[in-house]
């Protein structure tokens, strides 16, 4: 059974409607590393959006953006972390 095919503004759209929530992101570092990080979708532009890292240090938040690309192209992976602890992917 072949894979759905997406576009970008179904990425686009599966996004906006999970802004403000909380998640789980897997990115490519570099060819061999892979970092997770937790965090919220903040905002959302036509392009991109961000998401806010929750930071060990209370003292400063991280913000990382990513293109709707990156999750086409699986180069980003984001779950959404349901309140019973679930997972459930974009």
């Amino acid at each position: 059974m072949p894979k759905p095919q997406y576009t970008v503004l179904d990425i686009k759209k599966k996004v906006q409607k999970y802004q403000g929530q909380k998640v789980r992101l897997e990115a490519h570092k570099s060819k061999k590393k892979l970092y997770q990080k937790t965090g919220f979708i903040e905002a959302i532009y036509p392009s991109i959006f961000t998401v806010s890292i929750e930071s060990s240090n209370n003292d400063h938040s991280q913000r990382m953006s990513f293109s709707y690309i990156d999750l086409l192209t699986n180069n980003v992976k984001i779950d959404l972390i349901e309140n019973n602890g679930g997972l459930v992917s974009l």
